[in-house]
């Protein structure tokens, strides 16, 4: 098989590109500043292509034209590209993200159905992106996949915490008992893999792809320090405060004509009650098994970063 991978170098991207190697596939990574906002660069990359795995994104950025150049308007040259294939275009599987949808409005999990309610730039983005796909449904197989947080070996996102609780500390906004869906990345790889494997019908279909047994961030927090031999001391941080330290943070940033990570809007995300997504869909038409608990993967993705110096 020939496969696509746009941003194969980030975290995610890196583990899916090793794994289609490793079965034999035909691979072509095309990085997310290089082509993906082009279609005229993209259309000849996906000649004779089986499948597109759009996973090249951003979270931040200086600017909300920027998130949205490389979120929404990049998804749209993708399909685009693919597109100009006609009955040949390859099946797209597209990342999006649970921010696409927002936070938990009540006790249920966020399923395939949920009316989407971002709360944020990036879920705006991803919203937008994913319906692009729909638009071009009709002309280029899609499947869209809505990721939780992800973490594993060669994750930078949580790294930080588990950088924070090698030293006997760990930061939150808001409660630590703000209950999650995650997902390993070996699990998300496995579970990218099953999503290419046919055609999809209807095109356009909407998967989660996330662990079924939800945790909070306590139970992660915990784990890890058993993992890094710590007992941390858990801080909250006040979501006002935050949200001043996050103003602070943007302030810097403009004048150096960067981003940060941390801005108010993504306060908003982190502080809320549930993130908590329903993957029986993807279980029961895909056959994804996400295998892989926070008992499991946490001492595992723990070894990794030791091993790379990361620790």
């Amino acid at each position: 098989m020939r496969a696509i991978v746009t941003g194969g170098t980030g975290f995610i991207g890196s583990h899916l590109v090793e794994a289609l190697v490793a079965r034999g596939d035909d691979v072509l990574c095309v990085g997310r500043d290089v082509g993906v906002n082009d279609v005229g660069r993209l259309a000849p990359l996906l000649e004779g292509a089986d499948v597109v795995f759009h996973l090249a994104g951003r979270n931040h950025a200086r600017s909300r034209a920027l998130l949205y150049a490389l979120n929404t308007d990049g998804t749209a040259c993708v399909v685009r590209a693919a597109a100009l294939h006609g009955a040949a275009a390859p099946h797209v599987v597209f990342a999006s993200s649970i921010a696409a949808v927002g936070p938990c409005r009540d006790v249920r999990a966020l399923s395939p159905d949920s009316s989407p309610a971002p709360v944020s730039g990036y879920g705006r983005s991803k919203i937008l992106a994913e319906a692009v796909l729909h638009a071009f449904a009709d002309r280029v197989p899609t499947t869209i996949v809505r990721l939780p947080s992800v973490y594993g070996p060669r994750d930078r996102g949580l790294f930080k915490l588990f950088r924070l609780i090698q030293r006997g500390v760990a930061l939150t906004i808001g409660s630590w008992d703000r209950e999650v869906s995650l997902i390993h990345i070996s699990d998300l790889v496995q579970g990218l893999l099953v999503a290419s494997a046919r055609r999809p019908e209807p095109s356009g279909r909407i998967y989660y792809l996330a662990h079924p047994e939800p945790v909070t961030w306590r139970a992660f927090a915990r784990a890890a320090g058993e993992a890094l031999g710590r007992d941390p001391l858990l801080v909250s941080v006040p979501i006002r405060m935050a949200r001043a330290v996050a103003l602070a943070l943007e302030t810097v940033a403009a004048l150096q004509h960067t981003s940060t990570s941390l801005n108010r809007e993504r306060v908003l995300e982190i502080a809320q009650e549930r993130w908590v997504c329903d993957p029986s869909r993807a279980i029961t038409e895909l056959r994804f098994t996400p295998r892989i608990t926070i008992a499991q993967g946490i001492p595992e993705t723990v070894a990794w970063y030791r091993d790379a110096r990361w620790l």
